[in-house]
């Protein structure tokens, strides 16, 4: 026998971009897609500070003016993937 109970869990409703203030809701158009949501922890000697957490998030606008000239750009194995 299997017994369910509902479960209330948070989840990202919106991103805004902390460059352009661009929004998007994850239910809404393309949705959270073409948004760059990027964390981690700096290690010991880094220039960003001992331990320091690191949080951003940018729109792939964003993302592209600011850094476009180093992102290494190919195709993604999902679009390579047979249709149909």
């Amino acid at each position: 026998m299997r017994v369910h109970e509902l479960m209330s869990t948070p989840f990202v409703a919106e991103l805004i971009c902390d460059r352009c203030g661009t929004q998007a809701r994850h239910d809404e158009g393309d949705g959270l897609n073409n948004f760059l949501q990027l964390g981690f922890d700096a290690g010991w000697g880094s220039p960003l500070g001992d331990g320091t957490r690191v949080d951003i998030d940018l729109c792939h606008s964003c993302l592209k003016e600011t850094l476009g000239p180093w992102l290494r750009l190919s195709t993604s194995a999902w679009a390579l993937a047979p249709k149909g």
